[in-house]
């Protein structure tokens, strides 16, 4: 049997400009590494929907510019508020919203 484990880079690898990329919900299990990579690799108008409630790595592709279109419940930052990224985005037009109730 093949291992199916495969690095960050990798992973990220798969993820390509114009995607639709759903990601972890909330300020906990998120997939540091792999978001990271895809910042790194300039990924560009991604349509990003957050499971249950977008948190911290939806709020850091924000602010990397990796997206253009968010579906969303909403995006906090749990205890922390508001997430700043995902607001001043908003805030300026530069997001295109899909609220989902």
């Amino acid at each position: 049997m093949k291992d199916k484990v495969i690095t960050a880079a990798a992973a990220a690898a798969w993820v390509q400009d114009g995607m639709h990329l759903g990601v972890g919900a909330g300020m906990t299990m998120n997939p540091m590494a792999v978001v990271r990579e895809i910042i790194r690799r300039g990924v560009r108008n991604l349509t990003l929907t957050p499971v249950l409630t977008g948190g911290f790595v939806a709020d850091l592709l924000i602010g990397a510019g990796c997206v253009e279109t968010v579906q969303f419940p909403q995006i906090v930052l749990d205890e922390f508020g508001m997430a700043p990224n995902f607001r001043r985005k908003c805030e300026r037009g530069e997001l295109k919203l899909l609220e989902t109730i």
